[in-house]
């Protein structure tokens, strides 16, 4: 077989595994600090997992008090937050990295409702939240996003989001943090990005935590989070990339210690700092209604039941049909949910790409000659995912629509088991999909052009079409019907009940902050028809239109001045108590000459950890303490106009 040429049959290899020299300067990539006015919430509002009566909403206090802290919390109809509904109050503490998480029940179906939170004399930004709606719909519209990579470049597609008030929920389908140290994506060497912190690989709850942290001090994460309720799941790198139920790729034992340890941090971060409805064991898959309109399944395709992923298609356990990438408990409530659904569109978010994807050519004369080097999406579990097209198609279920990430590209797709098969799947007509799925490209990691150069066009033009270098081939993917290779953004999926269409947005630039995106196509399918149709231009917005959450939070009598002039900020400390090392993450607001001193229980300096002079930004110091005597002491940060004091436990 006649392939493109051998630097582009293994893209993926290319992409994530490959050492080269990232090209890409970002401009303005300065240090990111706090904002003053969100004291003491600087992590802002969020909320998600929205049912008919119920949403999830959330915060993080960051307090120079240790111990428990009460928090309030409202919901109202308005803006103003005069037509309160509902209300409570709750404690948080170190046990949560102060994080609040609240479900709040007894909620109107349908119903737009705004929410903020109260603690330590303050209030949060006040932010803006959707319930699912009951009964009859006739509208939907979801913003489905993946890969927000902090180092590689701005969120400017989130903010793009943030300013849409027609949406019903954001739906991001994983890789919401990378878990790479400083200065690195996989094996590449990067230059000009933004800075992260912890600057080492998250291994532990404490680098999680701290990484999460840096993640929603980003100003366009902050407003998205604000102003839409999420529906969340991970995929690899919120704990290691190419993970599995019982390892990951970038994990190595001998040095980073027990998987399972690492993969429960892993997701009790998740569950800390994601405004997602906690489960037993961690459990991420999920249904969620929207009325009689559509019935939404997010899976757990990475670490629930995925058997270790496999490196050639000529592994003699390639085609074993007891492999999994779902397990056989999950795989058999997705088959049951699908079966017993009355909704209109039955969504399936799945974090990787569900349908073939051929970046081999088929020979015209055998068209079963196909390669894939894409082992880590379900080209790699081809018996499971047949089990599944095979079910859609003999129990005749129609309008399932799949949504997918991860690959850091825009496809549109039918979905048939042998797309190259000209029996079974008729490319012009359509005839032989039993559904379709549409491919929502990286927020900000990178694409192929940013990876492989001028390949990425190549392959392009190869990728849905007869490559115009080899006229004897065939076209290797048929059933891709759109692809975008190099563009970052998201799609919004539009549902009515006569059609579910995806409308792509590309961001204009990720190198700096910017405001500019672009339209960039859109695909629908129709009610009962199961494959796809171009459309000349995205759809309408809805009809009525939400009022956005305002930019900044209610003031109080109590909030005083001092905290706008505040120039340093403890945004968290771990673990605490401390047996060997101990993490602190603080931010300062601009050039000072900052002091962290070590003091005994009678406040008497042993050791001055810190004393020099440090610009804008964020930052953490690693102390190592395993020679320390165990007891009581303190840590006190100053730069000459503020102070603060942290109790530290030593065991």
């Amino acid at each position: 077989m006649l392939c493109l040429c051998l630097l582009a049959v293994s893209l993926k290899a290319q992409v994530t595994g490959s050492n080269y020299a990232h090209s890409r300067q970002l401009m303005g990539a300065d240090s990111l600090a706090f904002d003053p006015r969100l004291a003491p919430f600087f992590h802002g509002v969020a909320s998600g997992d929205p049912l008919p009566e119920s949403v999830i909403i959330w915060t993080r206090v960051t307090t120079e008090t240790e111990g428990e802290v009460e928090v309030g919390w409202e919901m109202a109809l308005d803006t103003a937050m005069s037509q309160i509904v509902q209300s409570g109050t709750l404690s948080t503490g170190p046990e949560r990295d102060y994080t609040v998480k609240v479900d709040v029940g007894g909620l109107s179906p349908g119903q737009t409702y705004y929410y903020r939170f109260f603690a330590l004399g303050s209030y949060s930004l006040t932010g803006r939240t959707k319930t699912a709606p009951q009964g009859h719909t006739s509208h939907l519209k979801f913003a489905v996003i993946s890969c927000t990579n902090y180092p590689q470049g701005y969120f400017n597609a989130l903010g793009n989001i943030a300013r849409r008030n027609d949406l019903d929920a954001v739906i991001h389908l994983g890789d919401y943090i990378y878990e790479y140290e400083q200065g690195r994506f996989n094996n590449q060497q990067l230059e000009g990005e933004r800075d992260v912190l912890p600057e080492n690989e998250t291994v532990s709850l404490a680098d999680y935590r701290t990484r999460y942290s840096l993640y929603h001090l980003d100003p366009d994460l902050l407003r998205a989070h604000q102003q839409h309720p999420f529906i969340c799941v991970w995929d690899d790198h919120e704990s290691a990339d190419n993970s599995y139920r019982d390892g990951a790729r970038n994990h190595q034992p001998d040095t980073e210690g027990d998987w399972n340890v690492r993969k429960r941090a892993s997701q009790q971060a998740f569950y800390e700092w994601v405004p997602i409805r906690e489960q037993p064991d961690f459990r991420i898959y999920r249904t969620f209604s929207f009325g009689n309109l559509a019935e939404l399944l997010m899976l757990d395709t990475r670490l629930e039941g995925r058997d270790v992923q496999l490196d050639d298609i000529n592994d003699p356990d390639f085609l074993n049909p007891d492999r999994s990438i779902l397990g056989q408990v999950q795989r058999n409530w997705l088959l049951d949910q699908l079966q017993t659904t009355t909704a209109s569109w039955k969504v399936i978010g799945t974090q990787v790409i569900f349908s073939p994807f051929n970046v081999g050519f088929v020979s015209s004369t055998d068209p079963d000659s196909v390669e894939s080097q894409f082992l880590d999406i379900w080209d790699g579990y081809p018996v499971e995912r047949d089990s599944i097209i095979n079910f859609v198609r003999t129990q005749a279920i129609d309008d399932v629509v799949f949504i997918a990430g991860d690959l850091h590209t825009s496809f549109a797709l039918d979905i048939n088991e042998r797309p190259t098969d000209t029996t079974a799947y008729q490319a012009e007509s359509g005839a032989g999909a039993v559904a379709v799925e549409f491919v929502t490209p990286s927020i900000s990691s990178p694409n192929f052009d940013e990876a492989v150069g001028f390949l990425a066009d190549i392959l392009e033009q190869c990728v849905n079409q007869p490559c115009p270098f080899f006229n004897s081939l065939s076209n290797p993917n048929p059933h891709i019907k759109f692809a975008d290779l190099d563009r970052h953004g998201y799609f919004i999926l539009d549902l009515t009940p006569d059609s579910s269409q995806a409308n792509w947005y590309f961001s204009h630039d990720i190198l700096q902050p910017d405001t500019l995106e672009e339209f960039g196509a859109a695909w629908y399918t129709r009610r009962g028809e199961n494959h796809l149709r171009a459309a000349s231009m995205p759809s309408p917005p809805k009809a009525v239109q939400d009022i956005p959450a305002p930019p900044y939070p209610h003031t109080t009598t109590s909030l005083s001045t001092a905290g706008h002039e505040q120039a340093f900020l403890l945004l968290g400390s771990y673990p605490n108590p401390v047996k060997d090392i101990f993490f602190l993450q603080y931010a300062l607001n601009r050039p000072q000459q900052l002091s962290i001193e070590l003091l005994d229980v009678h406040g008497r300096v042993i050791q001055r950890m810190l004393h020099q002079r440090q610009q804008r930004g964020i930052y953490t110091q690693v102390l190592h303490l395993k020679n320390l005597a165990e007891g009581l002491y303190f840590l006190r940060f100053h730069n000459g106009q503020h102070q603060q004091t942290l109790r530290l436990l030593k065991r």
